[in-house]
């Protein structure tokens, strides 16, 4: 068989009611040169039916143990025969043109490791939502200090090399979740990264989503972004970029995980992490206002349209004021 372009990893667990809608939407992408290969990480359902029941050649399907995302994607990446590499979740779908957009960004020029675009959320039933993933980089010729000081990157609508993904040892298997993050900023050590500002795909929420606010899980997976920022700045021979953005990186991830706290009611838990980042950079009483804004935006603003226009807004405003 000829060698494909483009290997898509689509790790999936009980999620049978998703998986052919996620599959279609591959499918149907207006470039054809890919391989599909599904890792079922142990899943109990009929997925492995509804998999079964696609007739495409493209499709490789590999059945696992179940040992969490980490590991399926990481078997999924070491199967890959492409030379570059897309991500889509097994409740998630991907908008035809992802790849006639993405490719021409990454082609040709080695020096980037990485393009990405934006996703919009949906309900569970399929109805696009005001919520937006993926945003430009804070610090656009530093992918390192804008990763760090936020998780911009929309991994369903991103497109990467394999080699790169190969140099920084793949996914971190102890992580639960937040698992793509850590590979970027493992990746923005060594590549370059480039934004395109399209929506691109579609990611679902539901309940028993692993970052669902319902999921039994939840707390560990947003306790383990505070971890990950920890963890980066406890290395030895952290980047001077890297580090001149620590304490802004920790009061976003601090913050983020308060208003985490706040969506699913814990205030008793949410109240310690605002604190530290009201107290981690800069002024407490500007810090305290962007923490408040911020979290008004998450909370409330970010769930109506009119919401986002008025953000996004002020953000390309201001922007422009500072160019």
């Amino acid at each position: 068989m000829p060698i494909p372009r483009i290997s898509v990893l689509l790790p999936t667990f009980n999620r049978a009611t998703y998986i052919g809608e996620a599959i279609a939407s591959v499918l149907a992408q207006s470039y054809g040169d890919f391989e599909l290969i599904v890792v079922d990480d142990g899943s109990t359902d009929e997925t492995c039916s509804r998999v079964a029941s696609i007739a495409d050649p493209r499709i490789r399907y590999i059945y696992r143990e179940h040992g969490g995302v980490s590991k399926a994607l990481n078997t999924a990446w070491r199967a890959a025969r492409g030379e570059l590499v897309a991500m889509i979740g097994s409740d998630d779908v991907w908008l035809p043109h992802l790849f006639k957009t993405l490719l021409p960004l990454i082609d040709g020029k080695s020096e980037l490791g990485l393009v990405y675009a934006r996703a919009q959320a949906m309900s569970e039933q399929g109805h696009a939502q005001p919520q937006i993933l993926g945003s430009d980089m804070k610090f656009p010729e530093d992918a390192l200090a804008s990763l760090l000081y936020d998780d911009c990157i929309c991994g369903l609508a991103c497109l990467f090399r394999r080699r790169c993904v190969e140099t920084v040892g793949g996914f971190d298997e102890n992580l639960l979740a937040n698992e793509d993050w850590d590979l970027w900023v493992r990746m923005a050590e060594i590549t370059k990264f480039a934004y395109h500002d399209e929506i691109l795909a579609r990611y679902r929420m539901h309940p028993t989503s692993l970052t669902g606010k319902r999921s039994h899980l939840y707390r560990h997976v947003i306790l383990d972004r505070v971890r990950l920022i920890q963890d980066y700045y406890a290395r030895p021979n952290v980047p001077p970029s890297a580090r001149a953005v620590q304490s802004l990186a920790l009061r976003n991830v601090y913050m983020g995980v308060g208003i985490r706290f706040l969506a699913i009611g814990a205030v008793r838990e949410a109240m310690p992490y605002l604190w530290r980042a009201i107290r981690a950079h800069g002024n407490p009483i500007r810090s305290a206002a962007r923490v408040i804004g911020v979290t008004l935006f998450d909370l409330y603003l970010s769930k109506t349209r009119w919401g986002v226009r008025v953000v996004e807004g002020l953000v390309t405003r201001r922007r422009r004021m500072i160019a």
